[in-house]
């Protein structure tokens, strides 16, 4: 197993900080709009992971598919954590 599958599996998951980050300091500013936190969210996660994937296809990494489908299956994950935390955090508030 290539070392960059665990590096490109954690780079995907980080992704779920980035929506964390929305939830925490911009939810009271997103007025406790799911949509717009949803949103917002995404935003955010696709551009971190689209980022990440042109540079490690560009060489920035030596075997580019290795980083790059952790990097997206971790990113998937992230969408679906994402999507139930959001909708548990909306129901409490």
């Amino acid at each position: 197993m290539s070392p960059l599958v665990p590096i490109g599996l954690a780079c995907g998951l980080a992704s779920v900080a980035l929506s964390e980050a929305v939830l925490r300091f911009g939810a009271s500013v997103l007025e406790r709009s799911l949509f717009r936190a949803l949103a917002v969210g995404a935003a955010l996660r696709t551009l971190w992971v689209l980022a990440l994937t042109a540079w490690a296809l560009s060489g920035g990494v030596g075997d580019g598919p290795a980083f790059v489908l952790p990097l997206l299956f971790g990113y998937l994950l992230a969408q679906v954590a994402e999507g139930i935390r959001y909708e548990r955090y909306f129901e409490r508030c």
